[in-house]
Formats: C-alpha cells, sequence, structure tokens
C-alpha cells in the first residue's frame, strides 16, 4: 500500500455573492438548492451549487468543502470513508463514517457555507460513547420516519455476530446525540430474517421503511412497518419482502444505495447500473405488478465522452422529480457525479438531455475523484459569504491550503 500526496492550494479570497446569482434556471428546478457529495479520495463531504443556473457545479466557486479533517471541532479523520448522508427535516446533516464507525452530526450554524467551525460538529451515535453498548461496525444507511427519530443500519462486515440491525436512535435530553441510556435501541435485527444478511440502506414512506440487503448473493429490499408502535419490529409480523431477485420482471435488486419520494423507491443497482423505480400501487405490501417495477434510467443514456466507471453506488431523490446518482473509475471522465431530470414528463430519465454531466474531474480538473454518497440539500442558509470554496481556473475563491495524505491501493 503506497501513499499519495494531493494537494489543493488555494488562495485567500473573501467573496460575496449576490442573491441573484442562486436563483436556478426554472428548466433545471427552481427549488435547486445544492447536492452534498462525499468523497472517499479526497477524505471530505463537499456541497455542490449551481450558482450560474446552466444545471451543472462544474464551474468556478461552485464546489466547497462542507466538513473534513481541518474541523474546528476537535474530530481527527472524520470523513476517511462517509458511506452514507441524510440530512433531516431539522436541517442537521447526518452521515455514517466507516473508518471511525460513527455517525455524526453537522449544522452550519453561523451561515457561512460550512461546518467546519468549532462546535458544528458532534458525534451523534458511536459503538464507544453510546450507553446502551450497541455495536456499531459499518454505519451503511441513515433514514428518518415521520417523528424525527433517526435510524442507523449497522452492518456485519467483519464475520461476527455483532452487526446487521436497523437502531432507531432519539435525542431525548436535547443534548445533541443519541448516546445516552434509552436513546438508542434496535429497531429491527436483520439476522432474524436472514443469518446471511448484509445489509446497505433504509429509506421511509412516510413510516414504512425500506431496506436493502445483499443477504449471501440473494439481494432483496424489505418492507418494515411498526404497526403496534412499540419501537420494535417482529420480524414474523412487520416485515415482508418487498422485491428480491426473484422478481419475474427483470429487475436489479442488488442495491448499496436507493432513495425514496413520496411515493416510490428508486434503486441503482450495482449490477446493471441502471436505476428502478418501485412503486407498490396496490398496496399489497410487495412488488408484485409488472407496472409497479419500471427501469427509469440506463448507462447509454450518458452524454458522449463521459462514463460510468466500475463503481456506482449512490442514488438520491431531488426536488420536482429529479434524481442524482454516482460513478467512479480510473479516468477522470469516469468520476462523476450525474444530475437526471424527466424534461418532458414521461416519467423517467431516459430521453435525450435528461442526464446531466452535474460534477465530473474531467471538467473541474480536481473533483470529484470518488464519489460514494450524494444527498439533496432539504435546507440552504443564504449565501451571503462562503470560505472554503474550490474554484476552477480564473479566480480561486475561498480560503486554505489543503492538504490530503491518501492510502492508494
Amino acid at each position: 500500500m503506497q501513499y499519495k500526496k494531493i494537494s489543493l492550494k488555494i488562495l485567500l479570497v473573501s467573496c460575496t455573492f449576490a442573491s441573484s446569482l442562486v436563483t436556478v434556471s426554472p428548466v433545471y428546478g427552481a427549488s435547486f438548492g445544492g447536492i452534498f457529495v462525499a468523497d472517499q479520495t479526497l477524505d471530505g463531504i463537499y456541497f455542490t451549487q449551481d450558482f450560474n443556473g446552466d444545471g451543472d457545479a462544474n464551474d468556478t466557486g461552485e464546489v466547497s468543502v462542507y466538513f473534513d479533517d481541518t474541523n474546528a471541532s476537535g474530530f481527527a479523520n472524520p470523513t476517511g470513508n462517509v458511506f452514507t448522508i441524510l440530512q433531516s427535516n431539522s436541517g442537521f446533516l447526518y452521515y455514517g463514517d466507516g473508518n471511525t464507525d460513527s455517525v455524526y452530526r453537522l449544522l452550519d450554524s453561523n451561515n457561512n457555507g460550512n461546518a467546519l467551525d468549532a462546535g458544528e460538529a458532534s458525534v451523534w451515535f458511536s459503538a464507544t460513547d453510546n450507553a446502551s453498548g450497541l455495536p456499531l461496525l459499518t454505519p451503511n444507511g441513515l433514514g428518518e420516519d415521520n417523528s424525527g427519530a433517526i435510524y442507523i443500519v449497522a452492518a456485519d462486515t467483519v464475520g461476527t455476530p455483532n452487526g446487521d440491525f436497523v437502531y432507531r436512535t432519539i435525542d431525548l435530553n436535547n443534548d445533541g446525540d443519541a448516546n445516552d441510556m434509552g436513546e438508542a435501541s434496535i429497531w429491527l435485527d436483520l439476522k432474524a430474517l436472514n443469518p446471511a444478511s448484509s445489509a446497505f440502506e433504509i429509506a421511509f414512506i412516510d413510516d414504512v421503511a425500506f431496506i436493502s440487503d445483499t443477504a449471501g448473493g440473494s439481494p432483496r429490499v424489505y418492507r418494515a412497518e411498526d404497526i403496534n408502535n412499540d419501537n420494535v419490529i417482529d420480524p414474523l409480523t412487520e416485515v415482508k419482502i418487498f422485491i428480491d431477485d426473484t422478481n419475474p420482471f427483470g429487475i436489479g435488486t442488488f442495491y448499496f444505495g436507493f432513495d425514496s419520494d413520496s411515493s416510490s423507491l428508486y434503486g441503482l443497482d450495482l449490477f446493471s447500473d441502471s436505476i428502478f423505480r418501485l412503486t407498490d400501487e396496490n398496496d399489497s405490501g410487495s412488488i408484485d405488478l409488472a407496472s409497479e417495477a419500471l427501469k427509469v434510467w440506463e448507462p447509454s443514456n450518458i452524454p458522449t465522452g463521459f462514463d460510468f466507471g466500475a463503481g456506482a453506488f449512490s442514488v438520491a431523490t431531488g426536488p420536482t422529480g429529479e434524481l442524482s446518482i454516482t460513478s467512479n473509475g480510473s479516468q477522470p471522465n469516469e468520476d462523476n457525479v450525474f444530475r437526471l431530470i424527466d424534461m418532458n414528463g414521461d416519467g423517467d430519465y431516459l430521453d435525450a438531455d435528461e442526464t446531466i454531466i452535474y460534477s465530473s474531474r474531467e471538467l473541474t480538473g480536481f473533483f470529484p475523484v470518488r464519489p460514494r454518497v450524494v444527498e439533496y440539500a432539504k435546507s440552504v442558509p443564504e449565501p451571503t459569504t462562503l470560505l472554503g470554496v474550490l474554484g476552477i481556473g480564473g479566480s480561486l475563491v475561498g480560503s486554505a491550503i489543503h492538504g490530503l495524505s491518501k492510502k492508494v491501493n
């Protein structure tokens, strides 16, 4: 294993953005506020915004460091391996890190465009801090129900019986974490459903949870609903297989990541690199009609000159029905965040010009390198002065000299 030094030198510049710069052209969605991107090579969470309304974040000053190891809250290497991000309805940004095996909570309390300042980051939940003694080997997924409780998919990746749970976490004493006694509990034991469980993602539609599980080579999605409201899922009476790899509709179900809107799941299948929309139209609790399982995007829709690479991990739902997905590979034109917009309103993203190269290392020269997960911003502070913004050519905006030591396999 070698170590590679990457240095991004950023000039010290102060910049104030006019309010007109955050107005996005209606063709790209007037409610679009930006996308958080976790990069596993740059070891940080970045905030991307389309300031000039052209639909992408490839222009000068449209990418900023939101949180990384330069934070003033005292966390060392807190973003070395980010697997999952969730912005809650309250505005806090939660993320799960696989190196520290912790879930962190971020808030840009001073509205300067990042969560790097002192007190803006805290450990929401970890194996070493929680009073209930719950293990957390790999936080693979995060979700939120209508009450504001945060759910964590704790995967077992080391072959011990200490993982593959879904935890329900809530801050009862308002101290900013869920580590105190009674604030975290096992909501669902996935190994009770399948001893070979290997869980990745969770998403909610109202108070119904959907959990992605590769399940020992037999990928599936579970549907879980707390029918008796006891904050525990009974694996016999409150869980159904929503869809699995035996489905007759040709739908891929190997999902490292998926997301939901008010009625459907959108899963990015690892094997086909295609996105499928799953909608339980007849309220049966499973996908049992051909009309309920549809392919809505495939890699052939990527504009010429760009590619999907070897890794496709994350899909996020955004405003007005749009989606965002990540890809990464060995070449700059494979390291991309794609933005998918249904321009003609036909319910899919398969038509010309509906796949936008939202952010690409081929175009920026530095970002993204290995984008793992994306999350649309539900609430964004007024960007009057953004610090730490990375520019592309011309004037570089922001402040910092950012040196990163990276492990290269």
